[in-house]
């Protein structure tokens, strides 16, 4: 799971829907806060929850590790509030982030491996060849990412030949290729539009993308309620006439 975003009634749908699936263990790949409503709540349910968390742009901001003259303005404005909200032990906790994390079949990074300390987006040449090549060296087949709030699929065949494709259900890992699976967003998917995480079958090698519903108007009652002013993407849409309008 990935890009949380302060958002944790969406977290725990993700969570629940994970438990009912049968998941043993839950990796967050970052962005736990950041221009949501509730940051305190979601830092705690991850805290709770997940049994690795990643540093994520967002996060290092909050913590103080990074500065915001490259984030919009909107974002700029969720780090100071964030800042304000949270207690010093949960800005202690996301300070303590890792950047990365390797298991026996798999690698897992926020942005790309590419230094992910700098929060590059897998959606550029350079950056997707250097992470393939680090999976290489790390000799990883797997890799899952976030960041992008878009779920994708690049894949590098035995031929290192390279391309993405948006998922639809289940993907095999096939022996000889290399793969970067970008999970979407759980609390702020401003480009799927429906809450995205995926499960990862370490036996049958086998990546499920998951798609719950999201409410946007709900999402946009809460914001209200903290005060927050609403984004584009969310205000597109429960724009009267749009297909979520009336939820």
């Amino acid at each position: 799971m990935s890009d949380i975003h302060a958002n944790p009634e969406a977290l725990k749908s993700a969570l629940d829907d994970a438990g009912r699936e049968g998941a043993e263990s839950v990796i967050c790949l970052g962005d736990v806060v950041g221009y949501g409503p509730e940051p305190v709540e979601a830092v705690s349910l991850c805290r709770s929850s997940c049994d690795v968390v990643l540093m994520g742009n967002h996060d290092a901001a909050v913590a103080g590790r990074i500065g915001t003259g490259n984030f919009i303005p909107f974002a700029q404005e969720g780090v100071r509030r964030h800042r304000a909200e949270l207690p010093a032990e949960d800005r202690a906790w996301l300070n303590g982030l890792r950047y990365q994390y390797a298991a026996r079949s798999f690698m897992c990074v926020h942005g790309t491996l590419d230094e992910p300390e700098r929060f590059f987006y897998m959606s550029e040449p350079a950056p997707i060849v250097s992470s393939l090549e680090k999976m290489a060296a790390g000799r990883r087949r797997l890799l899952f990412v976030g960041h992008t709030h878009h779920a994708c699929v690049i894949v590098c065949s035995r031929e290192r030949r390279i391309r993405a494709f948006d998922p639809a259900g289940k993907l095999v890992v096939e022996p000889g290729s290399r793969y970067i699976v970008n999970v979407g967003s759980v609390g702020y998917p401003r480009v799927d539009h429906d809450i995205t995480y995926v499960l990862y079958d370490t036996s049958a090698k086998t990546v499920s993308f998951r798609r719950l519903p999201f409410d946007h108007a709900a999402y946009a009652r809460r914001l209200e309620e903290r005060g927050v002013g609403l984004p584009l993407w969310l205000a597109d849409c429960i724009r009267p006439g749009s297909k979520d309008g009336g939820r």
